[in-house]
């Protein structure tokens, strides 16, 4: 016995949707262009044939590239992250009853998040469950959200969540605590007291997103505050970058204690005289994520260690 299929899902062009999914989350066609590496005309077809094709007005248009999603818009967007989240897992299947687990799990952790205290059950997981892989991904914290967004990712850490995104948990971990460090070739290292006057004239490596409106705003604020450092001249895209800068150069930079100890007499915590920054860390789900067996038993491991939630499905809610 046979059964029709239905014309759109043998006609319908996935890129069409991948495209506009990209769109929806870039909230503008010039940056979905960008990050697609298609012309800007290239995207706005795009989106006229998906339209077209679904005989559905997926969004409002307004002046330049300004646009609303409509109703009909915010479903299709679901639909297509199911889509796009189940054909990246596809791979993943592999752990069938009478199995042992296996498989691999993405893990999106902010490039500048110190992860001493997440690797360990990381490590144990892993050690538990021989055949399965891990993929630990570096990002910005907005791209951590994409991430699980998208559904490519299982779990995320980061310092900053978006409250708007009402899919994605968060669980607060323990705080990072921040220092001030400079290298050996700096006029402040190993001096105590400090010099306010040489520690407000440093220059300052940051991160990329240690600015006032950035996942590490607090940093900046703090350092305004405090009179640390005038100008910044680099700005890393992680920690590893950004301690190589300090501990070679001669600017100061703001880093997590525990990643800074690794480095020894390398570098230098400046005896800053104000109470050092603490950095919020979350963890993130996505609870409306079905989950494969290999996904659902790390999140079962990190909820019990107090790293993350696990995402309750609906049909148990």
């Amino acid at each position: 016995m046979s059964f029709p299929l239905d014309r759109l899902a043998l006609q319908l062009d996935w890129n069409l949707l991948r495209t506009y999914m990209v769109i929806v989350q870039e909230r503008s066609i010039t940056a979905a262009a960008l990050r697609l590496n298609l012309s800007q005309p290239s995207v706005s077809a795009a989106l006229r044939r998906l339209e077209e094709r679904l005989d559905l007005r997926l969004v409002e248009r307004g002046s330049g590239q300004n646009f609303v999603i409509t109703r009909s818009g915010e479903f299709v967007y679901r639909e297509a992250l199911e889509i796009y989240g189940g054909v990246v897992r596809l791979n993943d299947l592999t752990a069938n009853e009478g199995q042992s687990l296996s498989g691999n799990v993405v893990i999106y952790r902010s490039s500048h998040l110190e992860m001493d205290a997440i690797t360990p059950a990381l490590e144990e997981f892993r050690q538990q469950h021989p055949r399965v892989t891990l993929s630990i991904r570096s990002a910005s914290c907005r791209e951590v959200s994409q991430a699980l967004q998208q559904r490519v990712a299982s779990v995320g850490f980061c310092t900053q969540i978006d409250p708007t995104i009402l899919r994605l948990r968060a669980q607060a971990l323990q705080a990072q605590e921040f220092g001030v460090y400079c290298g050996p070739r700096h006029p402040l290292y190993r001096r105590s007291p400090v010099d306010p006057e040489i520690l407000a004239a440093s220059d300052v490596v940051g991160y990329e997103e240690d600015r006032m409106a950035g996942a590490l705003s607090a940093l900046a604020l703090w350092r305004v505050r405090h009179g640390v450092g005038e100008r910044v001249i680099a700005a890393a895209t992680g920690i590893d970058d950004l301690s190589e800068l300090v501990e070679s150069g001669t600017a100061i930079g703001c880093m997590a204690r525990g990643h800074a100890l690794r480095y020894g007499a390398r570098l230098w915590q400046i005896p800053v005289p104000a109470q050092a920054p603490l950095i919020d860390v979350f963890s993130l789900v996505d609870v409306e994520r079905h989950m494969i067996p290999v996904e659902a038993a790390l999140l079962d491991h990190l909820k019990a260690a107090g790293l993350a939630a696990r995402p309750v499905p609906r049909s148990e809610s």
